[in-house]
């Protein structure tokens, strides 16, 4: 048997799809209408919005929102910090510094690791103190130095 007549007779036992009457495809469900959502409404008929809040955990930390000069948390300012004495411990853990912020006439006395505002104490020395101050995410270090004591004669 040649592959002709076994193609012919393969289709005269099994339905072949050329000879099955043709039939209608089926039909596609209409798309349905995308539901819209419905959003809430007070009794006028009026939209409810919903915000959104945030809340900040003080824990320790100033108010953001508060103005830095109004709240004083700025002060003292280091280029109103003038270094009025020294007191050194020989081991280096007691060392005492007496500031004075020359604007308000308010006395400070630190210690290694005291914060004032955003001023840090870095380190005493003899005569002078070493500041860190942090501004923005950022530290540098300023430097303040004992004068001597003026000889000026009072009248």
């Amino acid at each position: 048997m040649t592959v002709r007549r076994l193609l012919l007779a393969a289709c005269l036992i099994l339905p072949c799809p050329a000879v099955l009457p043709a039939q209608a495809p089926a039909a596609a469900p209409a798309p349905a209408a995308p539901k819209l959502r419905e959003f809430p409404k007070d009794s006028a008929g009026r939209l409810i919005f919903a915000r959104e809040t945030f809340t900040y955990n003080r824990a320790g930390r100033r108010d953001p929102f508060a103005s830095l000069i109004a709240t004083g948390d700025i002060r003292p300012l280091v280029e109103d910090l003038a270094l009025t004495g020294v007191i050194i411990d020989p081991a280096g853990r007691n060392s005492i510094a007496l500031l004075k912020d020359v604007s308000t006439s308010q006395l400070y006395r630190a210690r290694v690791g005291s914060v004032f505002g955003r001023v840090r104490v870095g380190a005493i020395r003899p005569r002078e103190v070493v500041l860190v101050i942090d501004e923005f995410g950022f530290s540098r270090q300023e430097t303040l130095m004992l004068q001597a004591p003026s000889r000026e004669k009072t009248p």
